[in-house]
């Protein structure tokens, strides 16, 4: 009997185990030496509660509710210089997408010190919108994304071809800032908008001043992430 108890305690705790590698999930990195958004899944409950990033391998720490804890997961992109100066910034947590921000550039007496964070979830029938955006001392990282719902999936709902139609060109889209409202504009053609009121994410004086990001297409998820270098309209002018 007691050599049950024990063979069932060890298979309960090696579940356990294995239960934070399965729940914590390593999705992509996009960005630079630089400024980078790193892509997790993990649930929402978990509080991120530090991260290091080097050229291979990110190390986040996080709490689960019962105490911090510490794993190490292998990225599939060589950041130039990673390990010298980048650091995490903050966190958005959307719809079980965990975003992790990592820039070099900090300016301690910024007035996004600490960072700002939102994040927004449309719904519909066949399609759900996702919007993250994350605001640091001089950078603005934006995520976009639609994919299919569960229902879009039943369905075959295929999104490039709902967007982008026949066309063999999949145009990253377009970002503008205009009056404190960003605006956004993807599809063959460019006729699909959408805005997104961020006034509280930008100083009245600033513009930008540069971008760089990344996208990925498939039938059911279409993905944008952007980042933005920003700098007072007086000193770009």
């Amino acid at each position: 009997m007691k050599i049950r108890i024990v063979y069932f305690i060890s298979l309960l705790l090696l579940c356990m185990s294995c239960a934070v590698e399965e729940q914590l999930r390593y999705e992509g990195i996009t960005g630079n030496g630089v400024r980078c958004t790193v892509r997790l899944r993990m649930p929402e409950k978990w509080k991120v509660v530090s991260a290091q990033l080097t050229p291979k391998q990110l190390t986040i720490e996080f709490d689960r509710g019962s105490g911090k804890e510490k794993q190490k997961l292998p990225i599939s992109f060589d950041l130039i210089d990673a390990d010298k100066g980048i650091e995490y910034r903050g966190v958005n947590k959307v719809g079980g997408l965990t975003l992790l921000y990592f820039t070099k550039e900090e300016n301690p007496q910024s007035v996004f010190n600490p960072p700002l964070a939102t994040s927004k979830i449309s719904t519909g029938l066949k399609e759900r919108e996702v919007f993250a955006i994350f605001r640091t001392s001089n950078w603005l990282m934006v995520y976009f994304s639609i994919e299919n719902t569960d229902f879009g999936n039943l369905s075959f709902h295929d999104l490039i071809n709902q967007y982008y139609g026949d066309s063999d060109t999949k145009q990253r889209g377009r970002f503008k800032l205009v009056d404190g409202v960003l605006h956004f504009e993807f599809g063959a053609n460019k006729n699909e908008k959408r805005k997104f009121p961020i006034q509280k994410f930008v100083e009245p004086h600033e513009k930008f001043d540069g971008s760089g990001g990344g996208s990925s297409f498939s039938s059911n998820k279409l993905r944008w992430i952007s980042h933005f270098k920003m700098v007072s309209k007086q000193k770009k002018d």
